[in-house]
């Protein structure tokens, strides 16, 4: 269960602390979308040789099952969230104003195309009244959807601090949006990570905050895909760094 009000407590100077990483145990590639998956976690991600992959990894790191989603030239997955035994995965063309294949996978792991999108989606999430909330390339523009793909509502995203890599749903009406963006310095680009609440009916964010914790590498915790959550306080779980990577957790410190 997520807790909005426990995600607004939250502002710049909360401090993080990295409780637990474990390390998957093959190349992950460059991860998109992380999300629970029964008691394991789904793992979405891109290889540099142009395939789209589904991971099931459990909490040891061991992968238990994979699933290739390669759709021709449309092989590059996003964010993904959903709780109710499925999970909507965008497909699309490693490029920005492309198209892209929506799948939906089934808990064994089974997929089926959906529908198809005149644009490069993101990320896409599974909201409780059958509708899907999706972001282009950078979400720069925010869509509802209907199941067969028809845009029941778009907006430009008003939201210029991070670009939204993962979702995570919330409630029919909110979904807490990770990501990260990069501004330019004299001694080379910073980045930023961050969370944002966005407001499902009005396509528009209700609440942004930084997230100041590092991977390893030195990139943003929320640069790869993310799960949010609140089960004492607010809990941030990612997937650190590309090919060997690690699921690592990062809560909240006053």
């Amino acid at each position: 269960m997520i807790v909005p009000e426990a995600l607004q407590r939250l502002d710049r100077s909360t401090r993080w602390q990295l409780e637990s990483s474990v390390e998957v145990q093959t190349d992950v590639g460059h991860p998109q979308g992380l999300m629970p998956w029964g008691e394991h976690w789904l793992v979405s991600t891109v290889h540099g040789d142009g395939r789209g992959e589904l991971l099931v990894v459990d909490i040891d790191g061991a992968v238990q099952q994979r699933q290739d989603i390669t759709d021709g030239e449309r092989f590059h997955p996003g964010g993904i969230s959903s709780d109710r035994g499925r999970c909507w995965v965008p497909v699309a063309e490693y490029r920005p104003a492309s198209t892209t294949t929506v799948i939906c996978v089934d808990v064994e792991l089974r997929t089926t195309a959906r529908f198809g999108f005149d644009d490069h989606l993101g990320a896409v999430c599974d909201l409780p009244d059958d509708t899907l909330l999706a972001v282009s390339w950078g979400s720069r523009t925010l869509y509802r959807l209907d199941h067969e793909g028809a845009v029941l509502d778009q907006r430009t995203n008003p939201n210029l601090f991070v670009d939204h890599q993962d979702l995570t749903v919330i409630d029919a009406t909110t979904v807490v949006a990770s990501g990260l963006g990069a501004i330019a310095a004299p001694d080379g680009r910073v980045q930023l990570g961050g969370l944002t609440l966005l407001d499902v009916d009005t396509l528009s964010p209700s609440f942004e905050v930084p997230v100041q914790a590092w991977m390893p590498s030195g990139r943003v915790a929320t640069y790869n895909g993310a799960h949010v959550d609140t089960p004492d306080g607010v809990r941030i779980r990612c997937i650190v760094d590309d090919q060997s990577a690690a699921i690592a957790t990062w809560v909240e410190r006053s």
